[in-house]
C-alpha cells in the first residue's frame, strides 16, 4: 500500500463520489423533499465494486495479489474509523438519552463482525422510518454488506485469477459476467413471487445488493485487463458529455421522485439505474472525452476524499442532534449538523490514517 507503484488515477470517480454521497446524506437530512437520496447507496456499491474488480486485476496482472495482504488492506480502510464513530457516538449517547442504549451490545457486534443488515432485518428496522424513531447506526447496512463482499471477493478473484492463467481473460469475464446477469433477477424475482412483498428484507439483503458490487467489479476486471466497451462515448466527446448529463439528470430525478415503498423501485428501479451506474464509471473513466476531468473539479475531489467518514458520521451527527437540538432554529440546527460533520470527518480522517500508516507502515 505504501511502497508499491501507484496506478493510473482513473478519471471521473470523485464526482460520481460525491453525487452518491449527495444523495444519501441530503435523504437523511430531508427525507421528505430527497425521497430517493437511497439511490446514491447503488452509485456507492457499483464504484466500490469497481475499484476491487480494478486493483485486484492490476495485481494479478503483475503477480502480486495475496489474499491476506487483501484482507489487511480493507482491515484497515475500514474498522479503524468504523470503531472510533462508533464508540464516541455511544459516548456522547450515555450523556443525551441512555434509555436508548438497551439494544447497543448486540448492535455494535453485529456492525463489528459485519452482519448488521441481518441483524436489523431481525429486529424489523426499516430504512423508510423516521429518523428519530431508528438507531443512530441504520446506516451501518451498507458497511455490513460492503464487509461481507471483501470478505467473498478475494476467493472471487482467485478463480477468476485461474481462469485467465489457464484459459483466458475472457474466459475469467464470461464466468463472471454470466454470474452477475443472474444476480440482476433476485430483487425483482423476490418482489414479484412473494404475495406480500418484505420491502424490508428485499432493501437490507446482500443477495439483492450482490448485483451492483459484482456489476461494478466486472466493470474493473475489464477495465484492468484493458477491455474497453465499444459504446460511442468512448470516441465522441459530445455523445460523451450529453451521456453524462442524462446520467446526472436521471439521477436528480430519482434523489427527488424516488419512493423507496414502490412497487417500481424494486422490480426494476434499482437494477437499471445499477446498469446506468456500471455505463457511467465506464463513460467518464475515458481520459480522451475529458468527462472525468470536469467531473473531478477540486470541491469534488475533497468531498470524495473524505467520503467515507462523512458517511459514518453523518447519520449519528443528525441522530444526536435532532434530540439535543429539538427547539433550535433551522438555519442553527442544520448549520451545526453541517459543520459538526465536516470537523469530524476531517479529524477522523487524520487519525485512523495515522493508525493504517502505523500498522503499515505507509
Amino acid at each position: 500500500m505504501a511502497s508499491e507503484k501507484k496506478t493510473p488515477r482513473i478519471m471521473g470517480l470523485d464526482g460520481l463520489r460525491t453525487l452518491a454521497l449527495v444523495g444519501v446524506l441530503l435523504y437523511h437530512m430531508f427525507p421528505k423533499a430527497v425521497p430517493g437520496g437511497f439511490y446514491g447507496v447503488i452509485l456507492f456499491f457499483v464504484i466500490s465494486g469497481f475499484l476491487a474488480g480494478y486493483s485486484g486485476t492490476k495485481e494479478l496482472r503483475a503477480g502480486k495479489f495475496s489474499i491476506f495482504r487483501y484482507y489487511v488492506k480493507r482491515f484497515f480502510r475500514i474498522y479503524p474509523a468504523l470503531i472510533i464513530v462508533l464508540f464516541v457516538s455511544i459516548g456522547v449517547m450515555t450523556f443525551v438519552d441512555v434509555d436508548r442504549m438497551a439494544n447497543i451490545p448486540e448492535e455494535v457486534t453485529s456492525i463489528l463482525l459485519g452482519y448488521n443488515n441481518f441483524w436489523q432485518l431481525k429486529m424489523n428496522a426499516s430504512y423508510f422510518t423516521n429518523l428519530t424513531n431508528t438507531s443512530m447506526f441504520t446506516h451501518l447496512w451498507y458497511v455490513a454488506i460492503l464487509i461481507q463482499f471483501e470478505l467473498v471477493w478475494p476467493f472471487f478473484l482467485t478463480v477468476y485469477g485461474i481462469a485467465r492463467r489457464h484459459q483466458s481473460p475472457g474466459t475469467g469475464v464470461a464466468i463472471l459476467a454470466g454470474l452477475t446477469a443472474f444476480t440482476y433477477f433476485i430483487m425483482p424475482a423476490m418482489y414479484l413471487f412473494q404475495k406480500d412483498p418484505n420491502i424490508t428484507r428485499i432493501y437490507y439483503g446482500t443477495d439483492t445488493r450482490i448485483f451492483s458490487l459484482l456489476g461494478g467489479a466486472l466493470l474493473g476486471i475489464m477495465y484492468g485487463e484493458g477491455v474497453r466497451m465499444g459504446f460511442p462515448y468512448r470516441k465522441n466527446k459530445v455523445i460523451a458529455y450529453l451521456f453524462t448529463a442524462l446520467f446526472l439528470g436521471t439521477t436528480v430525478f430519482l434523489y427527488l421522485k424516488g419512493n423507496g415503498q414502490a412497487g417500481v423501485t424494486y422490480i426494476c428501479g434499482m437494477a437499471l439505474y445499477t446498469l446506468f451506474c456500471v455505463l457511467a464509471i465506464d463513460c467518464v473513466s475515458e481520459r480522451k472525452t475529458g468527462v472525468g476531468k470536469v467531473l473531478d473539479f477540486l470541491p469534488f475531489k475533497w468531498i470524495s476524499k473524505y467520503s467515507y467518514e462523512i458517511y459514518l458520521w453523518q447519520y449519528p451527527v443528525l441522530f444526536l442532534t435532532g434530540i439535543v437540538m429539538v427547539k433550535a432554529e433551522p438555519a442553527l440546527f442544520y448549520g451545526v449538523q453541517a459543520v459538526l460533520i465536516l470537523v469530524l470527518s476531517l479529524w477522523l480522517n487524520r487519525f485512523s490514517g495515522q493508525i493504517a500508516r502505523i500498522f503499515l507502515k505507509k
